[in-house]
C-alpha cells in the first residue's frame, strides 16, 4: 500500500495493511524508514511523528503525553501491539494509558529520568540563575541554550526545541507501575544514549515485564538487530 497521509492531514505513514495490527513509533530526529527491517513482518503501520521525517510539523509544542492523544485518534483501531523506539517509546506508555493494547515494545526509551546526585557547575547554569532573577533575558537565555545545549537540541526548530525539553523532563517512573499490559523491553548491552540500567530498573518497577538484551547493540539497534526485535515483537 505504501505511504499515506492519514485524516490529520499532516501525519505521513507507511501502512502495508488495510487492518494493521503494529504500529511503529520511531525515536527523536528519525523517521519511520527505521523500522524498514522490521515492519513487512507484520500487518503494520508506520508514522512519521508530526514534525519529523516527511510529516508536517506541528505549529506548537507538545509533551509525549499530548503527543500520545494526538495520534490515538489517528492510529488505526485494528492495532494490537505498539512498537516505540526512544521517544517513540515514550509516546507508547503514554498511548497505553489511553487505549488497551495487547502489547507493548519499548527499545531504548527513556523511562526513568535519571537524577544528577552531584551539583555541577556550568556558566549555563549561571545563566539560568541569573534568568531566573531577571537579571538576564530569555534572548540572552536562548542563547546560551544553543551554545551548551545537546545536538538533538541545536538542530531543532522553536517548536521542538521546547518539545524536546519536556520529552527530556517527561519521567514516566511514575507510570510505569500502572501499565496493565504485557511490555516488551529491548535494550542494546552498550546504549550510551539510555544505559542498560533504565532497563534494568524499569523491568522492575513495570508489573508484567519481560527484558532482551542485545549483547554488544548501542542505541539503535533496529537495522542491526532486526530479528531479535521481530522475534521479540512476535512472541
Amino acid at each position: 500500500m505504501g505511504y499515506k497521509v492519514l485524516d490529520d492531514n499532516l501525519t505521513l505513514a507507511n501502512i502495508n495493511s488495510d487492518k494493521p495490527k503494529v504500529c511503529f513509533l520511531h525515536g527523536w530526529g528519525r523517521s519511520s524508514k527505521d523500522f524498514m527491517n522490521i515492519e513487512n513482518e507484520f500487518e503494520s503501520i508506520s508514522l512519521d511523528i508530526p514534525g519529523f521525517g516527511k510529516s508536517v510539523p506541528f505549529p506548537q509544542s507538545l509533551s509525549p503525553k499530548k503527543y500520545a492523544e494526538y495520534l490515538a485518534d489517528i492510529i488505526p483501531s485494528t492495532v494490537e501491539i505498539l512498537v516505540g523506539h526512544s521517544f517513540g517509546g515514550r509516546i507508547a506508555v503514554h498511548l497505553s494509558q489511553i487505549k488497551n493494547y495487547k502489547k507493548i515494545v519499548l527499545i531504548g526509551t527513556p523511562l526513568i529520568r535519571k537524577q544528577n546526585t552531584k551539583k555541577s557547575f556550568s556558566a549555563f547554569n549561571l545563566y539560568k540563575l541569573m534568568n531566573k532573577y531577571k537579571l538576564v533575558g530569555n534572548e540572552k537565555l536562548d542563547q546560551m541554550k544553543n551554545k551548551y545545549g545537546s545536538e538533538d537540541y541545536k538542530n531543532a526548530n522553536k517548536h521542538l526545541k521546547d518539545t524536546l525539553v519536556m520529552a527530556v523532563n517527561d519521567d514516566l517512573k511514575g507510570v510505569l507501575p500502572h501499565i496493565d499490559t504485557k511490555v516488551e523491553l529491548v535494550w542494546g548491552e552498550e546504549d550510551l544514549e539510555v544505559p542498560l540500567q533504565v532497563g534494568l530498573d524499569s523491568n522492575d518497577i513495570i508489573p508484567n515485564s519481560e527484558l532482551t538484551i542485545i549483547p554488544g547493540g548501542g542505541h539503535n539497534v533496529l537495522m542491526s538487530s532486526s530479528e531479535i526485535i521481530i522475534d521479540v515483537i512476535k512472541k
